[in-house]
């Protein structure tokens, strides 16, 4: 479902370093239990295409970080949802823990 919620408006990216990809660490990471170091990237950005230029991303298909087109005050959502589609499993069950608890306390 997370998939079917971010198609056309997410992408994956690349960093072209360690040093940019670790700027788009989810804010998400402690709270998931995640580590730091490594992982899936998210970049949140009303306008992806000029917000993935101006940090030096280029699209990979295979790339280690994805952007996502919405607004700042969904971000946490919009990182569990790409962490869910494109995360490694760890990162994926994770995310999806949130979203429940989230679901749960509404």
């Amino acid at each position: 479902m997370a998939g079917q919620i971010l198609r056309g408006r997410a992408e994956l990216r690349r960093a072209r370093s360690d040093d940019i990809k670790r700027q788009f660490t989810p804010r998400l990471v402690l709270e998931l239990g995640l580590s730091f170091s490594g992982g899936t990237g998210v970049l949140v950005a009303e306008n992806i295409g000029v917000a993935a230029r101006s940090a030096r991303l280029g699209r990979d298909d295979e790339g280690d970080i994805v952007a996502i087109e919405g607004i700042a005050r969904h971000r946490e959502v919009l990182e569990a949802l790409a962490l869910i589609a494109y995360g490694d499993t760890r990162e994926s069950e994770a995310a999806s823990r949130w979203m429940h608890a989230k679901q749960v306390s509404v």
